[in-house]
């Protein structure tokens, strides 16, 4: 959980290092979407065009107690900007705040766009069931080109994804975030993917392509005892990708580069979002111990209504040994204070029972049976031993 909130708290000042490898190392093995961003690069070298921006803030507009710039970038000049941080209760499973932006042309050919980061969970416990995602929604990708695969569909819905590569560089910037450690019966994994993918698709009758690039923070939990199931939990988190669309053979690459190193966090909403994503940890790890204790104080319940169960078992166990071997001898105990041990056994297909004063006894279902008015002679009806 710790790691991921320090995906998050970063997730913009990421954004800016998301076109393209660190100055002078190659991006990655020649491909589509290599030889495109070489090729947008050369023709800016040799055609003489310039790229204009202007000055734009991303405004997170409710997340604290009055309207916040997020954080800045240039776009180009005359595009017009829409969106920003969003909040709400759909947004639970990250922190309750997302991230939705985009720029576009003035003739709505190209846009530029902040897609929002996502989280996704998979695990072996109960309350989700054996292999079945969790709460959040998203089917559970287990590495970054299984993601943008899905995130692709969402964003543009039948879009053919043309090639993927690997985006090391943000792999690296990211590195500190990897690790290993093992556990008395088991493991705890962690490690960051990037990756990029190139799109076609159809817009209003036009041929289109586009690029996304995102990183996503994988955890792996393992454990393991003999005889027993392993318990495994799976999560992602993806920061916010970057994606750029444009008419086939528009796609500017030189311009989505610039507009992602311009991305720059506010300071100060960076302190309060991150302030925020430690309170959500400490309610998570609360919550936790929450329901630690809930486990804890039901397992006492259980406990003590076992012992006081069996300790009333114990002390009426003569009883119900009583009672059974009455039922099954189809007789009933009644209190005597002559009979042996200050009771007696008789029948039970009759409701009530006297004992005469000669030392008989009568067994009636006649509720207004009187001992004197039938025989003659006196005596005591006789109760139930309980």
């Amino acid at each position: 959980m710790t790691r991921l909130m320090i995906f998050t708290a970063s997730a913009m000042a990421l954004l800016a290092a998301c076109g393209k490898s660190e100055a002078g190392a190659p991006a990655n093995t020649p491909n589509a979407l290599a030889q495109a961003a070489a090729a947008s690069a050369a023709a800016k070298k040799t055609s003489g065009d310039y790229l204009r921006f202007e000055p734009t803030v991303v405004v997170d507009s409710t997340g604290f107690e009055r309207p916040m710039g997020a954080f800045t970038l240039f776009m180009p000049a005359g595009w017009r900007a829409e969106g920003g941080v969003q909040w709400g209760q759909q947004f639970d499973c990250t922190n309750g705040y997302n991230v939705s932006w985009r720029a576009v042309s003035p003739d709505g050919a190209k846009t530029i766009e902040i897609l929002p980061q996502a989280k996704w969970e998979q695990n072996t416990y109960a309350q989700s069931g054996a292999g079945r995602a969790g709460p959040c929604g998203l089917p559970p990708s287990q590495n970054v080109k299984d993601y943008l695969q899905i995130l692709v569909q969402q964003w543009r819905p039948g879009a053919r994804i043309i090639d993927f590569r690997r985006r090391t560089d943000l792999e690296q910037k990211l590195a500190q975030l990897n690790s290993r450690t093992p556990t008395a019966m088991g493991e705890m994994r962690s490690w960051v993917e990037a990756g990029e993918v190139l799109v076609a698709f159809n817009q209003n009758g036009v041929d289109m392509r586009g690029s996304i690039a995102a990183a996503v923070g994988f955890t792996y939990t393992s454990t393991s005892a003999p005889g027993l199931q392993p318990i495994e939990s799976f999560a992602g988190f993806a920061l916010p990708a970057y994606a750029a669309t444009a008419p086939n053979g528009q796609l500017n690459f030189a311009l989505n580069e610039a507009i992602r190193r311009s991305i720059k966090e506010n300071p100060v909403w960076s302190q309060r979002i991150a302030g925020h994503n430690n309170k959500m940890a400490q309610i998570n790890i609360d919550g936790a111990r929450k329901r630690a204790e809930i486990t804890r104080q039901y397992n006492n319940d259980i406990s003590r209504i076992r012992e006081e169960t069996w300790k009333s078992y114990n002390e009426s166990s003569d009883k119900r040994a009583r009672e059974f071997s009455e039922y099954i001898r189809d007789v009933e105990t009644y209190n005597d204070p002559d009979g042996p041990g200050g009771t007696v056994e008789l029948s039970s297909f009759y409701e009530h029972a006297y004992k005469m004063n000669d030392g008989s006894y009568v067994l009636t279902n006649d509720p207004n049976f009187e001992p004197y008015r039938e025989l003659g002679m006196d005596g005591t009806r006789l109760e139930v031993t309980q």
